[in-house]
């Protein structure tokens, strides 16, 4: 897609923390003081306010409107489509506009869009909106191209993957009892935060790292790439526990593919199979996807800045 521009001070906007409105959230104040030291103007808006229908305008009261059109790149918690919108409307009325429209957020925030872009390099995938009663049903119908074989479940967003063996990993697609109570328990729990609708992937065994310390859940060799404008901006370890003992892949085949996404900025999550290929396991809007723990929070902004200028 066509090349953006963003040699006119790229903005970086943070949310607010809830309790001082007039200081970045605190899970976010490393990735604030490695923007702001790597040259980034920054701006903070109200969370809280965008995700209550009834103060939703009042989420970015302590912006002013810019006297020149800007850029916009935010990092933060995940939005919905309809708060991305929402926040992209508002912060354009201010001269202020976000890295990506509301139709590239939503073309790598739900793993349903942006299989167009992946799917021959993904596991195979089917999906169902949770929209009618018979939702579950009609999916665990489509489910029968997997056979036998073991499956994944989650939102079209995130998974219970710390609840791996109830509502994450199902060893076989046949058992349809399994599946369903797997797929109602995931719905439990993701509640009120459940993402439009539910997913089953093809299990592929990966490169395994270590199990998780805490819930159990086996950690595989995994990386997260970010992208900017067509450019790698980085590659990092997915995991904090266990030890990258390999090489990091060769990213050539992943920055071509990634030249056909429809996203200005996104992540990509990669991970090596026990055959030793390479898969994509998913994509992410990049401003809402989470740095690895172990990534050089003043490194990624450096990167960032470089492909800004």
């Amino acid at each position: 897609m066509p090349f953006y521009s963003l040699k006119n001070n790229t903005h970086i906007l943070f949310p607010q923390s809830p309790i001082h409105p007039n200081k970045v959230d605190e899970d976010f104040e490393e990735q604030y003081l490695a923007a702001k030291e790597n040259g980034f103007e920054t701006l903070l808006f109200s969370f809280e306010d965008l995700s209550n229908p009834e103060r939703v305008s009042q989420a970015t009261n302590s912006i002013k409107r810019n006297d020149e059109p800007v850029w916009v790149i935010y990092r933060g918690w995940m939005l919905t489509p309809t708060q991305y919108a929402l926040l992209y409307a508002d912060l354009l009325e201010k001269n202020l506009r976000l890295i990506n429209n509301a139709g590239q957020y939503q073309n790598c925030h739900y793993l349903p869009d942006s299989l167009r872009f992946i799917e021959s390099h993904t596991p195979k995938t089917v999906f169902e909106p949770l929209d009618k009663s018979d939702s579950i049903d009609t999916l665990i119908d489509k489910a029968k191209v997997f056979g036998n074989k073991p499956v994944i479940i989650k939102d079209y967003v995130k998974s219970e993957k710390h609840d791996w063996e109830t509502a994450c990993f199902v060893p076989d697609a046949s058992d349809t009892n399994f599946l369903k109570q797997s797929i109602q328990n995931l719905v439990a729990l993701r509640g009120n935060y459940l993402n439009e609708g539910i997913v089953i992937r093809d299990f592929v065994p990966l490169n395994a790292l270590t199990t998780h310390s805490k819930s159990g859940m086996p950690l595989t060799e995994e990386y997260r790439l970010f992208f900017c404008n067509q450019q790698l901006v980085g590659i990092y370890d997915y995991w904090e526990e266990g030890e990258y003992t390999l090489a990091k892949p060769d990213t050539t085949e992943f920055e071509a593919i990634a030249r056909q996404v429809e996203s200005h900025f996104f992540s990509m999550d990669i991970a090596r199979q026990t055959n030793d290929q390479w898969i994509i396991i998913e994509l992410g809007d990049g401003q809402v996807a989470g740095l690895p723990d172990k990534t050089s929070r003043t490194e990624f902004y450096e990167r960032l800045k470089a492909c800004c200028d």
